[in-house]
């Protein structure tokens, strides 16, 4: 796909099914990247790591975030988008998670906090899901580029089912053993059926 507005290729962005383009730095969307951003209208005083244009006020699931209305990123404080994550999982089945990998390349991106203008660091979201964000630890703020927290969301960690077990010395009952004498216990296969 070329870009339309300088004609350059346009590169897909990982498993997240938009394009970019390298040379202009435009990007293309041809369906809803499902991250449910609603924006307020309001200029968050801050600048898009990836577009430098103007962030944007805007919720998600009632939280503040600040998103950009040209590539469709967001950031969000590190609290907030626990919070956030929590209330969009709650909405999903493990029958609906996303399991393509990420983009290695991803991880090679550098951005700028757009608070403390700092290193954000690249890695794979660590609570599950095949994506890859950015964060400050120095401003605990996180960056997601668009449709990243719909992967995120797919993820439903499992829930670990552990059976009830019973301590082995209310099973074992002292038996003679004819070698080992009276005093130590004897376990047969009666005894664990």
């Amino acid at each position: 796909m070329n870009c339309p507005d300088c004609g350059a290729a346009m590169q897909l962005m990982g498993n997240r099914r938009y394009f970019r383009c390298d040379h202009c730095g435009n990007f293309q969307f041809h369906e809803e990247t499902g991250d449910g951003v609603s924006p307020l209208g309001q200029p968050a005083g801050i600048d898009c790591p990836v577009c430098r244009t103007a962030l944007q006020t805007a919720l998600i699931e009632g939280e503040p975030v600040a998103y950009c209305d040209h590539c469709r990123g967001f950031l969000a404080q590190l609290d907030a988008f626990g919070r956030l994550v929590q209330k969009r999982r709650a909405a999903h089945g493990p029958d609906e998670q996303v399991t393509e990998p990420f983009d290695p390349e991803e991880l090679k991106r550098r951005l700028a906090c757009p608070c403390c203008h700092k290193r954000m660091e690249a890695h794979p979201y660590f609570g599950g899901g095949n994506a890859v964000v950015e964060s400050c630890e120095h401003c605990h703020m996180i960056w997601l580029d668009a449709g990243e927290l719909a992967i995120i969301e797919r993820f439903v960690p499992h829930a670990h089912h552990i059976e009830q077990t019973i301590p082995l010395a209310q099973i074992l009952e002292p038996k003679t053993h004819p070698q080992l004498g009276s005093d130590v216990p004897v376990l047969t296969l009666e005894d664990l059926f």
